[in-house]
Parts: C-alpha cells; sequence; structure tokens
C-alpha cells in the first residue's frame, strides 16, 4: 500500500506533465501519482500513456480542478494526500519531512512548508515564500489570509475529507483555502521550515489563476463571508466576527495594491487599474491606511 497519493489534475498542458510526474516520484519512498485528466482535448492521454509510475483517470466531462481533485481524492489509496498543479514541482524528498510530521502529531490535520518561487520560464527567483509561523491552532490566521499556504506544499491525512468534506466546486479558484480553512477549525496545522516545492509567480498575462488577481479576491470575498458561517466563528463575540471580516477585507486590499506596486512600473496599466477598482468596491476605507500607502510609496521608489 502506498504512503502518500500525489494527486495531479490537468487540463490540455500535456507539455507539462512529465517533469510534474516527475518531481512527485522524487519527492518519496511509497508515492501514488494519480493524474486525473479533466477531459482534456489534445494529446494529454497519449502522454499520459507514455508515463510509468502513474495512475491515470481521463474523465469525459470537464469538472474543474476542485472536481478533478475530488475523483484523485476518492480513487486514492493511502493514508495521506497531496496536491500538485501540472506547472509546479515537488523537491527531492520533500514528502518525506511532512509525512515525519504527520505521524509524530496525529491531531495535526495537514502539513505545508514553504516554495521556492520561480519566473515563468522557470528560473529561481530566490525568492522563499510561505508561513513564517510554527504548528498549532491556525484555524483564525488561515480564515483571515495571514497565513499563507501554497496548495502544492500540503499533505493531509485522508480522514479530514470524511470529517468537513471534499473540495467545493462551487468556489472554483478558492476551493483549495477554503478546504483547508475548514480543516483547520477541527485540526491543528503543522509546518515544515525548509522548502518542498517550486511556485511558478503569476503574472497579469501568464494564465494563471492567479492571475486575474481582482476576479479571484473578490471570490475570497464571497467565500470568507460563506465561512463565516462555520460552528468556530457562530461562537465567537460579535466583536470577534466583525474584526475577522475586517482583517480579511484589509488584507485582501493589500495583496491588491501590492500587486499595483509591484506590476505598475512594468506598464501592466489596464491590471493595475482593475485591481485599484476592486479594491475601492471590497474596502474602500482599507485603501487609505497611511501604513499601507507607505508600505507601497516605499516599494514604487526603490
Amino acid at each position: 500500500m502506498p504512503r502518500v497519493s500525489v494527486i495531479i489534475p490537468t487540463h490540455s498542458r500535456p507539455h507539462l506533465l512529465p517533469r510534474a510526474v516527475e518531481s512527485a516520484l522524487r519527492a518519496g519512498e511509497g508515492v501514488e501519482v494519480i493524474v486525473v485528466d479533466d477531459a482534456s482535448t489534445d494529446a494529454t492521454a497519449e502522454v499520459c500513456r507514455s508515463l510509468r509510475g502513474i495512475r491515470y483517470i481521463r474523465l469525459d466531462r470537464n469538472q474543474g480542478v476542485a472536481g478533478a481533485r475530488n475523483v484523485g481524492v476518492l480513487a486514492s489509496t493511502a493514508d495521506f494526500v497531496a496536491f500538485l498543479d501540472d506547472d509546479d514541482l515537488r523537491l527531492p524528498g520533500s514528502l518525506e519531512p511532512q509525512l515525519k510530521e504527520l505521524t509524530a502529531d496525529p491531531a495535526a490535520g495537514f502539513v505545508c512548508g514553504p516554495v521556492l518561487c520561480a519566473a515563468q520560464d522557470g528560473e529561481l527567483t530566490g525568492e522563499v515564500s510561505g508561513p513564517k509561523t510554527g504548528s498549532g491552532d491556525m484555524f483564525w490566521e488561515l480564515l483571515t489570509l495571514e497565513f499563507p499556504v501554497f496548495p502544492l506544499t500540503v499533505v493531509m491525512r485522508k480522514e479530514c475529507f470524511f470529517t468537513v468534506g471534499l473540495f467545493d466546486r462551487d468556489a472554483p479558484g478558492v476551493d483549495d483555502w477554503d478546504l483547508l480553512v475548514r480543516v483547520a477549525e477541527l485540526y491543528r496545522v503543522a509546518v515544515v521550515s525548509e522548502p518542498v516545492g517550486i511556485y511558478r509567480v503569476a503574472t497579469p498575462s501568464s494564465g494563471q489563476g492567479t492571475s486575474g488577481m481582482p476576479a479571484h479576491l473578490k471570490l475570497v470575498a464571497r467565500q470568507h463571508a460563506k465561512l463565516m458561517g462555520l460552528p468556530r466563528v457562530a461562537a465567537a463575540t460579535r466583536a470577534e466576527r466583525a474584526a475577522a471580516r475586517r482583517r480579511v477585507l484589509n488584507n485582501i486590499s493589500d495583496i491588491l495594491l501590492w500587486n499595483i506596486y509591484t506590476w505598475l512600473p512594468h506598464g501592466a496599466y489596464r491590471y493595475s487599474s482593475s485591481c485599484l477598482a476592486m479594491a475601492l468596491r471590497l474596502n474602500p476605507r482599507g485603501v487609505f491606511r497611511p501604513a499601507t500607502l507607505r508600505k507601497g510609496l516605499k516599494k514604487l521608489l526603490r
């Protein structure tokens, strides 16, 4: 029986699959790699037939990333499940310390860690990104976007899906964050300090989910309102609930403004204007907080 199942959803990007699959197989011992082909219309099936060491599942109807991940979860045979997008990579041996953490802490629902950031051409930028706090109860931090988790770094106990449910297909693009919040409500979160994967940083034109940051964060705000109905939130005081909503909206506007400061100097005027418009729509007061403006001005003047 495999120790961990790595699920790779894919749709019509066969050129990316060999590297992603190879990285998953090299990430640990006893790895079951499940490639879920989300009704691709190109050579994906042919490429997958040429890849050794994988289980290939083809969907006849496109179900989106959340639906494809759910199919992979239900087909998996290991007690632990990891997720890898076809354009990201796992680092060699990176699953081993994460499995060790989960084995040592039975109360932890999932373990995550940092990533090495790469440009669109795959070259490492030298930046390391990920959670900066240790293990423990991270529910409120995850709920308010104050505990950054890259899905490619997550290894989760399969039992969590039977406790909180699968990925929400009605939350496309934020289904991974939504699931992690629901798991963190009931389980501890474990963190490893060493990078476990390579993440291609999105640009305004890269076509990744986070490339459309304004629309993406609009979905976050909408899903956050839904998550405010979770039992731990409902049990909090009215002031605590209001503070949680204010914190997430402030963090959303900060992310949008930071994208403006990052991409405006590169001529991304339409993208920057859409970020500003969404920030003003979701959190007009938060846009003009002095600390936020000072931070942005400092970045622009570098």
